[in-house]
């Protein structure tokens, strides 16, 4: 027999009602929030010659890093003073997430050292148990599932970290039917970061996904593309549709601003810029181009 709240006396509902909300989970709540909050640094793990993946442990063990899809966190030191520009201006920087804004208790970052950077030195610098500062999410290109019929993402280096949130989270989504082509260049094999998943996540979607290599050194016996990111790359490799397809497709660019202003012309500081570059010599527009 099922007993209804409100058959019982009031006492008793009081009871049962405190019994519930002691017995059904509360949903997590962010950690991430809109003004720098402390982290623990739980792990660090080398990735290759020159690049970590930082696994930042949340305050409340329970909650979630949240955020939209796509977004990026801003990252600096916990203490004033203690990583400055010339000036003497504290420094912060921005980097996406390779863990799901889902992830319970902790968020990781993968992050490329660069000896005249602030933020990466600081990170590298960093050992278990000490923290780092953060603040976010901050939303950046708003992702519908099935809105595009084509993605293309031409990324360099660590501008890898926005097309893994945005690609593995489309292909996660079961009614989601967008393909998508990652064309991903580095210098050399051992920089290309993500390799494992990338190759995982295309191996499991193969109607959904192709992804291309690109190296500027690339090791004998290497069948992958070489060079920079060209036109004549975004035609035939990518097999991008035709700039009349419309907003059905969209190329998503991440990585050093020479790549970004020859792929696809520079940003203009923090909005988009006009299209240039590569895209625009085949007639792409801006309604067909994002730049992180």
């Amino acid at each position: 027999m099922r007993l209804h709240l409100a058959a019982l006396k009031p006492q008793h509902r009081q009871l049962s009602k405190l019994f519930y909300s002691m017995t059904t989970p509360s949903p997590p709540v962010d950690s991430l929030r809109d003004k720098f909050t402390d982290f623990t640094l739980a792990e660090v793990k080398k990735y290759n010659h020159n690049s970590h993946v930082y696994k930042f442990a949340f305050p409340d063990s329970t909650s979630i890093g949240g955020g939209a899809i796509t977004h990026c966190i801003m990252v600096r030191a916990p203490e004033d003073g203690k990583v400055v520009d010339d000036s003497g201006k504290d420094v912060a920087r921005p980097y996406t997430p390779v863990s799901s804004a889902s992830t319970v208790g902790y968020l990781e970052l993968i992050v490329k050292t660069y000896e005249t950077g602030k933020i990466s030195p600081f990170l590298a610098s960093l050992k278990v148990g000490e923290k780092a500062a953060f603040k976010g999410p901050f939303a950046k290109f708003p992702y519908k599932a099935s809105e595009l019929e084509q993605g293309i993402a031409i990324a360099g280096g660590s501008g890898i970290t926005p097309m893994y949130q945005l690609i593995a989270h489309a292909l996660s989504a079961k009614d989601d039917t967008t393909k998508w082509v990652l064309v991903y260049s580095n210098v050399t094999e051992e920089d290309i970061l993500l390799r494992e998943e990338w190759d995982a996540l295309a191996a499991s979607n193969p109607d959904r996904l192709t992804v291309i290599y690109s190296l500027d050194k690339p090791p004998a016996g290497w069948t992958g593309l070489t060079g920079f990111i060209s036109a004549a790359t975004i035609t035939e490799a990518a097999k991008a549709l035709p700039p009349s397809a419309g907003e059905k497709v969209k190329f998503f660019i991440c990585g050093p601003p020479g790549q970004v202003a020859a792929v696809a012309g520079a940003k203009d500081g923090g909005k988009q810029g006009a299209v240039g570059g590569a895209l625009a010599s085949l007639g792409y527009e801006a309604g067909q181009v994002f730049k992180f």
